[in-house]
Formats: C-alpha cells, structure tokens, sequence
C-alpha cells in the first residue's frame, strides 16, 4: 500500500510588512503635517531612531525621500532642514496639479468615473463634509483626488500627482489663511456627477475651475 503524501501546509495570508525606512517616512511625515516639525527645524537623525526604536539607516533613508520630495533639505555642515515654505513655491505646486489632473481628467472622464461611481461618492461625500481639523479635510480630498488620477491606469502618473499633492498639503498647512480662506470649498459631489458625462474637454475644464477656487490670486497672473 502507497503511502500517502503529506499535505502541504498552505502559508496563511498576512498583511505586507512595512519597511522599517517607510514606518520612518509616515512617522517624520506626521510630525511634519503637525507642525511638530516646522519651517527651519533642525532633524536628529539619531534621536528619531530611538524614538522609533530602529537604527539610523532606514531613518536616513526616509530622509532622502522625504528631500526628493522637496519637505527636507541638508545643509552643509549643519544637517537636515525641514524647508521654508513661500507663497511662490506654493504656487508653484498648485500649477504642476493642475497640469498633471487636467491632462488624467481628459483619460478618466466618464465610462471608468461611471464604473467606480460608488467608491468615489463615498470618498466624495466625506471630503465635503466640514471638519474643523483642516489637514484631516485636506487629506481627505487628496484621497478623493488621487483615486480619480488612478482611474488613467497610468501608474507614473500616479505617483507624479501623489508626490505634488503631498508637498503642496505640507506647503498650504503653513499658509492656510492666505491660500484658502474659511467657508471656501467646491462640492466633490456635484464634480463628481458633471465628471460621469463629460467629455474630455469639459472634464478638463470642470478640473481646473474646481482646482482653482478660492485660489484666484495664485492664478491672476496666467489668463
């Protein structure tokens, strides 16, 4: 009689692990949108590793992503500085979202808006909820945002339009009250629907008036 073969154990399904230079990115980026580190701040690397119980390299890491990103800069002899923030560089980030949403409005307006409906309403719909935590809302609406860009299928694009919109939450939280007044913010909602219909010149259109309000003295000098 054959023995029979042992049955092979199947590997239960557990989450991806995250890298201890990612665990380091999200921690510095929150200090960061709290304004637990501000413009001109000098960075330990060292004394964040013992914050997180890690060893420098991954937080060395996150750091220089975190300098591609434009939020920290090194300084000769002096170290890692979390960047001033202008009005003009602001400025400059909304313009690059702009481009980079108006030409993924053109790809995604819609059939794929129309198929994804549902889970756009529902990010929708929460980011036109006030809420008296301003980077809580705007991290919201990024979410809404970055779920319409990926409905292109064009995963550079993406992550062009993640990185901008990351640098410009990080920008307009220091300039919030020049940048956005109180009580100023366009329906997700109804952008939503006009997006479900629209044919790509439209799309566009409707992208860059939503992108633009309250904002019209950052774009005064583009018409």
């Amino acid at each position: 009689m054959v023995a029979a073969k042992p049955k092979k154990k199947r590997k239960s399904k557990t989450a991806p692990r995250i890298s201890l230079s990612q665990k380091a990115y999200d921690y510095l980026l929150e200090k960061l949108m709290t304004n637990q580190l501000a413009p001109g701040d000098l960075l330990n690397r060292r004394e964040i590793a013992e914050e997180l119980n890690i060893s420098v390299a991954p937080v060395l890491e996150a750091v220089v992503q975190l300098e591609a990103d434009g939020i920290l800069e090194s300084i000769p002899r002096k170290g890692t500085r979390v960047c001033g923030v202008r009005m003009e560089d602001l400025r400059g980030q909304i313009i690059i979202r702009e481009a980079l949403e108006c030409a993924a409005a053109r790809i995604y307006c819609g059939k794929r808006v129309q198929d994804n409906h549902g889970d756009l309403e529902v990010l929708a719909l929460k980011a036109d909820k006030s809420d008296k935590d301003i980077r809580v809302g705007w991290n919201v609406e990024n979410e809404f945002h970055c779920a319409l860009v990926a409905l292109t299928g064009v995963p550079m694009l993406l992550n062009a339009f993640t990185n901008v919109m990351r640098k410009k939450l990080f920008m307009g939280i220091q300039l919030y009250q020049q940048v956005h007044p109180e009580g100023v913010r366009d329906s997700h909602i109804r952008l939503l629907d006009a997006l479900k219909s629209a044919s790509p010149d439209e799309a566009e259109r409707l992208i860059r008036n939503h992108i633009r309000n309250g904002k019209e003295t950052l774009f005064q000098d583009l018409r």
